[in-house]
């Protein structure tokens, strides 16, 4: 027996372009049809099937994602193949427990494992859903593992998993040493495939993070050779990052500049295009969102997403007072007449004692101003 293993789908989420949410549905029908092209009779969702931030806040946009996947759920559910779930952290939060699963459940195309177990011919999976304390894990699948008589068992998890590379080691929640006593151990949360002795990563379905530049697959599992081999996944969109450095490149060259990336990759038709401006500039020297979106413009993108987070150099203390400068004082100082005589006094500059000579001048005339 075969068993596809998908992770996180994040359904619904929109994050960078409201456009993308389409991309994160045609995925998921994507990993499960790569599931049932190669004869899974089971398949397991390893957490954050849905993004939180998208389906909470509106009905509409749930019900909307449910209509994109429904021929999906309808194939699985007619076929008699199963569809397994644990959630993960982005099913909790706002009061609502695996809210968006629950709702699938009721309506028969899924079964959510709230560290339970669903077994299949000789084959016992088991799900230990996402722990906001990740030392109730251990604890958790040590019940399972007890509890379950079948021989064959698999574990699915959401949690971070201690060794993995592609999260940085102060993240890390699990130990796999702690989930001895399963084939194998399937784990959701991380974005990115990789595999950590019996302890397999599938990576998420479609690209997240825009600097994420994994390739996305699904996982099939032979449960007879107890065999994990990774399937890729099509792209939905193709993803140009154009990432610019303007602490080392003049901001007047940066708008040529991506129009000429942009046309190297073949004017991007068809494209998502994530622009990232960062670094360091001298004050005044700044560019704006609509300037890089005139570029954009005219180009067949599927949709583009612009950051700009450079940051502005701080005035030293002498090019803030020679900025602030006399006129800021003198316009909170002296208005109209008085304000025009002020600056006519200080356009001379013949020595220090001149100045004292037309500071005190400015200043007894606008007192004799005040008291009239």
């Amino acid at each position: 027996m075969k068993i596809g293993i998908i992770g996180d789908t994040h359904l619904g989420s929109i994050d960078y372009s409201r456009k993308r949410r389409a991309d994160f549905s045609a995925a998921f029908v994507n990993a499960i049809r790569l599931c049932r092209d190669n004869v899974a009779e089971a398949i397991c969702l390893l957490g954050d099937v849905f993004d939180s931030a998208a389906t909470r806040r509106n009905v509409d946009s749930f019900a909307e994602i449910v209509k994109e996947i429904s021929p999906a759920l309808i194939e699985l559910k007619t076929n008699g193949v199963p569809l397994i779930a644990i959630p993960g952290n982005h099913e909790y939060g706002r009061g609502r427990e695996a809210g968006e699963l629950s709702t699938l459940e009721h309506l028969g195309f899924i079964r959510v494992l709230r560290a339970a177990e669903f077994a299949i011919r000789d084959v016992a999976i088991c799900g230990v859903p996402w722990q906001h304390n990740p030392s109730d894990v251990p604890r958790l699948v040590e019940d399972l593992r007890r509890s379950s008589r079948s021989a064959h068992k698999i574990l699915l998890l959401h949690n971070f998993v201690k060794g993995a590379r592609s999260i940085p080691s102060h993240l890390w929640e699990v130990d796999p040493a702690s989930c001895a006593g399963f084939a194998k151990i399937f784990v959701g949360h991380h974005h990115v495939y990789e595999a950590l002795g019996d302890c397999v990563m599938p990576g998420s379905t479609e690209t997240q993070n825009m600097l994420d530049e994994s390739e996305k697959c699904v996982v099939i599992y032979d449960c007879e050779s107890r065999s994990v081999e990774p399937h890729p996944l099509p792209k939905t969109h193709r993803v140009l990052v154009l990432d610019y450095d303007i602490s080392i490149m003049p901001m007047s060259e940066l708008i040529s500049r991506i129009a000429r990336d942009l046309d190297d990759n073949g004017r991007c038709a068809g494209a998502f295009v994530y622009i990232r401006v960062r670094g360091t500039v001298r004050a005044g020297n700044t560019i704006s969102q609509a300037e890089i979106q005139e570029v954009l413009r005219g180009r067949e993108l599927f949709d583009s997403c612009i950051e700009l987070r450079y940051s502005t150099e701080a005035k030293t203390a002498a090019e803030s007072l020679r900025g602030a400068s006399v006129d800021n004082l003198l316009g909170r100082t002296f208005t109209g007449r008085q304000l025009k005589k002020a600056k006519h006094y200080l356009a001379y500059s013949d020595g220090e004692k001149l100045f004292e000579d037309i500071r005190e001048a400015i200043l007894s005339d606008h007192q004799k101003h005040k008291s009239r």
